[in-house]
């Protein structure tokens, strides 16, 4: 029975987690994930030992192995998992020893022909574990994996003439989106020690270029669902473009071109909807980065005709022939009936997967890149219609959508208890004072638009605020410590301390009707200021390796911060109230008092004080903290973006790969008193 609940949880949650920021889903996942080998290994063991030989031993046997091996949904845990591949594969021939004695004691029943099946079917999908693993180790093949990518880029660009450049019309953007595992491996040449396909190999990819000139009627024009198709690919090419930098290569050679710069600025935000557009290609390119490294769906629509895909289907039929043969052979035997359940549901789960199969962003690049280089499909119209069909299932979401929400005035006084961390001899990671994470607020439209806003502006030049200030005509009515600190995480906490205090003061605005459109850029502002700030201020408390500094930095920073606050606003209990002290703090307090908190309250007075019109108050908020997220962005650390793929992805994360596909891979450099 617990063996069952392991596979509903694995098939389901591996699917589910990476919606989700819960640390209850990732504990219960960690649970049965760790618990599976060792309960399949012990039992198999048992029933081996027990004096009492049981003919329903082997059904038992098998459906414990095909619970382990089964779950594609889920093939790794954490990276860790990834490079442990050798020890996996250890574990399983433990249980692959013990199935094989079991499989004795059902030779002469009924249901032998059915069991065995499943049995050889099981053993083919066991084999499919260890080298998803191995291929997404970066001690092991995901270099060599990548290594294609980053020479296949540095001469994509002269493939094409120069003047088919398109970015709207992808015309000569070569990106690939499958037929890569079909090239012949040929070796590196001087000078460059680089592969290099020739024409006949590079007839067999399947590039964005080729997509967007299809003709077929499932592919024929740029919105609705071929609009949508097209887009998954681009993803798919993306997200192997991007896998680069998990596996190391920090220079990408296509990054200095203006092909690249223009893809980000003439393609992907161009159009009326650019905003909505841009974010989906790059959510669902972040999906297939994340099944590459933490799920079998790569080895699964990578092997030839799908022959996992195959088996799960053919599961289904088996099982329940198998379920067939148990009742007849057993009739009111208990053991047999509850036996029967169990494959049964093991049945159903199959079928689920066969479900999550289709419905996946994998099979819809499988299915379109097929029809574009097979005439025979894009030349009937009955395969478009079939291939659309099956290309509007979905079931899951990418992403959890959501910003984390820290308001460092609101939660600073916050003493854990760590009770579980205590009980659980430290495998519920401890929870230090001051961390205390607010409700997670939907990360709406208003946000993303300010951002890709900020960013056309900007034409990839990012900058810590200043730009936005200097356009606001604010910065000279500002002291210069609002911009001149000593590291980003300083400027990102003044900041929040200063807009926290301006939320508390200014009162929701009210208009008359006439002054609707007036009323709805104040809301606007404000909503952006306010998300985007206590994101940064979540960045800084609960996910620090996605900012510039160094992690042990800007925790060092916070907690000082923490115990400044717990100083200075001891016994002071509402949110108001701390704010009102504060201020009048900041105001009081001499000029050359440097803790980082009066840096806050004297930036938030000056705020409140210098600009005494509320609306262009939070258009400066509005704009600094859309400038300041792109800034904070740009990161070498890869590995940490791919460990929060998993706990339902950060907004940080998506923004650091749009700008990668830009070629903006740093900030642009500053005059030393902006810094």
């Amino acid at each position: 029975m617990l063996g069952v609940v392991g596979l509903l949880v694995l098939v389901l949650l591996g699917s589910y987690r990476r919606q989700s920021s819960r640390g209850a889903v990732r504990m219960i996942t960690w649970v049965a994930y760790a618990t599976c080998i060792p309960m399949v290994s012990y039992t198999t063991g048992l029933m081996q030992s027990s004096p009492c030989k049981n003919s329903l031993f082997s059904v038992w046997a098998i459906c414990l192995f095909h619970i382990l091996q089964s779950t594609d949904s889920l093939s790794a845990y954490s990276l860790k998992d990834n490079d442990n591949w050798k020890m996996s594969q250890f574990q399983q021939l433990i249980p692959c020893f013990w199935l094989g004695w079991l499989m004795g004691f059902a030779w002469d029943s009924d249901f032998w022909f059915p069991l065995s099946t499943v049995f050889y079917i099981a053993l083919l999908k066991a084999g499919s574990r260890v080298p998803s693993l191995m291929s997404a180790s970066r001690r092991y093949k995901l270099c060599e994996s990548t290594k294609w990518v980053a020479d296949y880029m540095s001469y994509e660009h002269d493939l094409s003439p120069t003047d088919e450049r398109n970015p709207v019309t992808m015309g000569a953007y070569r990106y690939v989106v499958s037929g890569e595992d079909k090239l012949k491996q040929r070796k590196v040449e001087p000078p460059e020690y680089v592969v290099k396909y020739i024409e006949d190999d590079r007839a067999k990819l399947v590039t964005v270029e080729q997509i967007w000139r299809c003709q077929g009627s499932l592919l024929r024009g740029n919105g609705g669902r071929a609009g949508r198709l097209k887009d998954v690919c681009l993803s798919m090419a993306l997200s192997k473009m991007l896998n680069r930098r998990f596996a190391g290569f920090q220079t990408l050679a296509e990054s200095n071109l203006d092909k690249t710069h223009n893809f980000l600025f003439r393609g992907l935000l161009h159009g009326n909807s650019y905003c909505e557009r841009a974010f989906r290609v790059i959510e669902v390119e972040l999906a297939f980065v994340h099944d590459c490294f933490y799920t079998k769906y790569p080895l699964i629509y990578g092997t030839a005709h799908h022959v996992f895909v195959v088996l799960s289907f053919a599961m289904v039929p088996l099982c329940g022939w198998l379920a067939y043969n148990l009742i007849h052979a057993f009739k009111r035997n208990w053991d047999a009936l509850i036996t029967f359940l169990f494959v049964i549901v093991i049945a159903l789960v199959e079928g689920l997967q066969v479900c999550i199969y289709l419905a996946s962003a994998w099979c819809k690049v499988a299915l379109v890149s097929n029809y574009v280089v097979r005439d025979s499909w894009n030349s009937r119209e009955w395969v478009a219609k079939l291939i659309g069909c099956i290309t509007s299932l979905n079931f899951f979401r990418s992403w959890e959508d959501k910003l984390g929400q820290y308001t460092l005035l609101k939660y600073f006084h916050y003493k854990p208890i760590n009770f579980l961390h205590r009980v659980t001899f430290c495998l519920v990671d401890k929870t230090e004072r001051g961390h205390k994470e607010g409700e997670r607020v939907r990360l709406s439209m208003d946000v993303k638009e300010a951002v890709m806003e900020t960013l056309k502006r900007s034409n990839g030049e990012l900058t810590n605020g200043v730009t936005s200030l200097q356009a606001n005509g604010v910065l000279q009515s500002l002291s210069s410590p609002c911009t001149n600190l000593a590291t980003t995480t300083h400027t990102i906490m003044a900041w929040h301390i200063a807009t926290t205090l301006c939320e508390v003061h200014d009162p929701v605005p009210r208009y008359q009707p006439s002054e609707e459109q007036q009323r709805h850029m104040e809301t606007t502002n404000r909503h952006v200021a306010c998300r985007l700030s206590n994101y940064c201020a979540y960045l800084v408390a609960f996910a620090p390796e996605l900012l510039p500094d160094h992690s042990f930095v800007s925790q060092s920073i916070f907690d000082a911060l923490v115990d400044e606050a717990t100083q200075l606003l001891k016994g002071v209990k509402t949110l108001e109230q701390r704010c009102e002290k504060l201020r009048e703090m900041g105001a009081a307090i001499e000029q050359d008092d440097n803790r980082l908190i009066m840096l806050g309250a004297r930036l938030g007075n000056q705020l409140i004080l210098g600009i005494d019109d509320p609306s262009l108050r939070w258009k400066v908020l509005c704009d600094f903290w859309a400038e300041m997220m792109l800034y904070i962005a740009p990161s070498n650390d890869a590995t940490a973006h791919l460990e929060f793929l998993p706990r339902g992805g950060e907004f940080i994360t998506h923004l650091w790969a749009l700008l990668t596909h830009g070629g903006i891979l740093e900030r642009t450099p500053v005059p030393p008193h902006n810094i």
